[in-house]
């Protein structure tokens, strides 16, 4: 359940077309879009083919460089365009900035990923950057599955026969419980891939940081 005390940023990769994260979308309480991600939205709900068609969601906020961001839509939205020209970020990140000059410490992520692959990877990364140093309660809901950021023990809700993947951000101690098979602290990001859930849970033991990968998939 979305908290309401949750900004929800739509970043400009693939728009999302699966229900997980339209539904994250639609209901957003405080939706920011990277300058480019409002151009996408608005073809989503203005196109025949759009999987948002003749709906009207409005952004409390676009946030960006402008460099994506037709005229039109600048003036359009002049009442909540927020403008950081400078380079040394990118426009996830000063979204994920302006969220947090409002107070917000829990942030929802869609369209992080796909169109590039760079982007996406460097997107991934950043969630562990939100979460370490901003110190942000983060996660990012794609077209597939879901990423979470976690530290120390923590249980997490899943679906028997749910595909899992634990990547590892510097944990010399990491275990496993209710998974298929047990875990270690991983020395590459691929060995903890393609695990899955034997219940309705299952819980992970570590002294440092790893990001979580559920996939909405079901293998039985």
């Amino acid at each position: 359940m979305m908290q309401q005390s949750s900004a929800v940023i739509l970043a400009n990769g693939a728009f999302p077309t699966q229900p997980v994260p339209l539904d994250y979308l639609r209901r957003a309480a405080f939706l920011v879009c990277t300058d480019g991600a409002l151009v996408r939205l608005m073809e989503a709900q203005t196109e025949p083919d759009g999987v948002l068609y003749g709906q009207k969601l409005h952004p409390q906020a676009i946030v960006g460089d402008g460099d994506s961001l037709p005229e039109e839509l600048k003036a359009r939205f002049a009442h909540c365009y927020v403008e950081y020209a400078e380079q040394d970020d990118n426009d996830l990140t000063k979204a994920t900035r302006y969220c947090i000059s409002l107070g917000f410490t829990r942030i929802i992520y869609l369209g992080i990923s796909g169109r590039r692959e760079d982007h996406a990877l460097a997107n991934i990364a950043l969630l562990m950057r939100y979460f370490q140093e901003f110190r942000l309660d983060v996660c990012a809901y794609t077209d597939y599955g879901c990423f979470i950021p976690a530290r120390g023990v923590q249980r997490f809700d899943a679906k028997r026969g749910q595909q899992v993947s634990i990547f590892n951000f510097g944990c010399r101690t990491l275990k496993s419980e209710g998974l298929k098979w047990e875990v270690r602290p991983f020395s590459a990001l691929w060995q903890g891939s393609l695990n899955q859930a034997l219940g309705e849970e299952f819980t992970l033991s570590a002294d440092g940081d790893y990001l979580v990968y559920l996939a909405y998939e079901c293998k039985l």
